[in-house]
């Protein structure tokens, strides 16, 4: 589990040097909720994908941000589709962490959600790193810089005000 947070923040460390400082660093956000729902999805890293897994045992993307937000009692539905739904909007300029982010599935030319994660940093160029249940991956950080992703993006929403 030790080794989990150093990776995560060894991820942190190298995405923020590279990209500029942090608009939103652990240290300057007010929202103490926010960070303790971030540290808590942290202790995940590593945990295996599990299609229609919602649990520590394997988790697929959106019962995983289920899992993590019904700690702090906030009720995601199961599916990603409805997940996409709930909160609040936010243009992409004005992501923060804690938020929730969706992409589309596997076809990227789709506009139809298919998978979600929750933002864990931003830069003040408006790239972001977000943890995830990856197919490939298990619970993984994962950039907005990365191709895969940056292709695949659609949509942005708030949980937590």
């Amino acid at each position: 589990m030790k080794l989990r947070f150093i990776f995560y923040f060894l991820f942190v460390a190298f995405f923020l040097s590279s990209c500029g400082a942090s608009k939103y660093s652990s240290q300057n956000t007010t929202n103490k909720e926010i960070n303790k729902i971030i540290g808590y999805a942290g202790n995940f890293t590593g945990t295996p994908y599990k299609a229609g897994g919602s649990t520590p045992k394997g988790f697929d993307c959106s019962g995983f941000t289920q899992y993590v937000f019904k700690k702090f009692n906030y009720y995601l539905p199961r599916t990603t589709q409805e997940q996409s739904k709930m909160g609040t909007s936010v243009n992409k300029k004005n992501i923060r962490p804690g938020d929730l982010v969706f992409f589309t599935g596997k076809n990227k030319n789709s506009k139809r959600v298919g998978h979600v994660g929750i933002v864990v940093d931003v830069n003040r160029k408006g790239n972001f790193l977000f943890i995830h249940a990856s197919t490939s991956r298990g619970v993984t950080v994962s950039s907005s810089l990365e191709s895969y992703y940056k292709s695949r993006y659609l949509l942005i929403r708030r949980i937590v005000r």
